[in-house]
């Protein structure tokens, strides 16, 4: 059990390296590429734990979709590692801060990076059965916090933190000629990056507002898990995975440390020349979040059944109908389609790629639906997400290769070597899994 627990903490390193290495590429990115992590991600999990029953796909389809919630804006971020501020104007001489100051940001954004999936993806593997307003309750908690602190604790927070952010922010105000402090200028565009991005600073200083009030959100989600559902899985599974990702991503921006040259960049570090700093921090993100919540899952994960009571509450029919949107439709559909979509939108191939796509889609779902019925009720809880989590990551190292922008020419790149590898990987684990 050891050796076998051993190599599924490997796979769903490599699995989540190669998702999170796919998110940052032209098709996935930002809340799309969540939705496509989670959802294969907690696939594999699923049939990792190989119970009788597990979570049904309308339930990892649900969690797949909060992880869209909380898509963050790190641009700025990295490079603070080296003790320089992020996101100054082209030219511009640089400003030094602490380097302490730039990895809890990062660390910060990181543990809010899942704040309701991790709970959800915790609710997935749980014995626990939930209300639907338990759902509701967690979903009005996030809001209410983020958006809350959004509007209040997050600015002197980060005044605390790093003042340095809102003193670049508040003089790029003043040099456009806007007479606000920072934070009046923040209510005034509310969460308005696209504004922010126009004055000199401001795109730094959204992205730590972002950063506190994901994490209180993320805080916040753990402890109505914990008390209001009282469900001591979820929550511990949940703020296992946001601290999974505070610490994966701080580590591996130590690829920007030395991409940037050390201490303030004057150390003379470099990286090789097949070394792209962007792009192992993406892999190595996710290799080793995966690999951890992989391990916990399973060291943790109560050995009973899942639980469901709210949407299998529902008569056959509408519930065959709502599992096909929520799962065919959009789980599978959505992660199929829209890469396409986004790496063939300057091809003269568009239309029929997205014809392609859509037909081979619902020609899969109508197929999965026919051999396992439109609840999946007829699925083997143990077969079938190996299987599905197996088609899925074949679709995606095809598309990230050979469609679009095809990464196959650029395989002497450390980081195209590494999803080589984690596609063999995982597909040999699927397999295995499946039998």
């Amino acid at each position: 059990m050891k050796k076998r627990n051993l190599l599924l903490c490997l796979t769903g390193a490599f699995l989540m390296g190669f998702l999170w290495r796919v998110r940052g590429t032209g098709g996935w990115g930002a809340a799309w590429g969540l939705l496509n992590a989670g959802f294969v991600f907690t696939l594999f999990l699923t049939a990792a734990m190989r119970r009788r029953k597990g979570p049904s796909l309308r339930l990892i389809s649900l969690a797949a979709f909060s992880f869209m919630l909380t898509a963050p804006a790190w641009g700025t971020l990295l490079n603070q590692i080296t003790g320089v501020l992020g996101g100054m104007p082209d030219g511009a001489q640089p400003v030094y801060i602490s380097p302490f100051a730039g990895v809890l940001l990062m660390a910060l954004m990181g543990f809010g990076l899942a704040a309701v999936f991790g709970v959800l993806f915790g609710r997935c593997f749980s014995d626990k059965p939930w209300r639907l307003r338990d759902y509701l309750v967690l979903l009005a908690v996030f809001f209410i916090v983020m958006y809350g602190a959004k509007a209040s604790i997050a600015h002197p927070a980060v005044k605390l933190i790093q003042p340095e952010a809102a003193r670049q922010f508040q003089a790029g105000l003043t040099a456009a000629g806007i007479e606000k402090t920072p934070f009046s200028a923040y209510l005034a565009h509310f969460n308005a990056e696209g504004w922010a991005k126009k004055i000199d600073g401001g795109r730094h200083y959204y992205a730590c507002v972002s950063a506190v009030s994901s994490a209180l959100a993320a805080a916040a989600c753990i402890l109505t898990a914990r008390f209001y559902v009282k469900d001591r899985f979820a929550a511990r599974i949940g703020a296992a995975l946001c601290g999974a990702f505070a610490f994966s991503i701080c580590l591996a921006d130590l690829f920007f440390f030395f991409a940037g040259g050390g201490y303030r960049g004057a150390q003379g570090f470099s990286l090789p020349e097949n070394f792209a700093a962007w792009s192992l921090w993406e892999y190595f993100t996710g290799f080793i979040a995966g690999g951890i919540v992989t391990a916990l899952t399973l060291r943790f994960a109560p050995r009973e059944d899942t639980k469901e009571t709210v949407l299998a509450k529902l008569p056959p029919k509408p519930l065959g109908a709502v599992t096909f949107v929520l799962c065919c439709v959009g789980a599978i559909g959505l992660n199929v389609v829209r890469p396409v979509l986004r790496r063939m939108k300057d091809s003269s191939f568009l239309i029929p790629a997205a014809v392609l796509a859509a037909v081979l889609a619902v020609a899969f779902c109508l197929v999965l639906c026919k051999k396992f019925g439109f609840s999946f009720e007829r699925a083997d809880a143990r077969r079938f997400p190996a299987m599905l989590c197996f088609t899925l990551v074949a679709y995606i190292f095809i598309v990230y290769m050979f469609v679009g922008a095809p990464q196959i020419g650029n395989m002497h790149a450390a980081h195209n070597v590494l999803v080589a590898v984690s596609f063999a990987v995982c597909e040999a684990a699927a397999i295995k899994l499946s039998i």
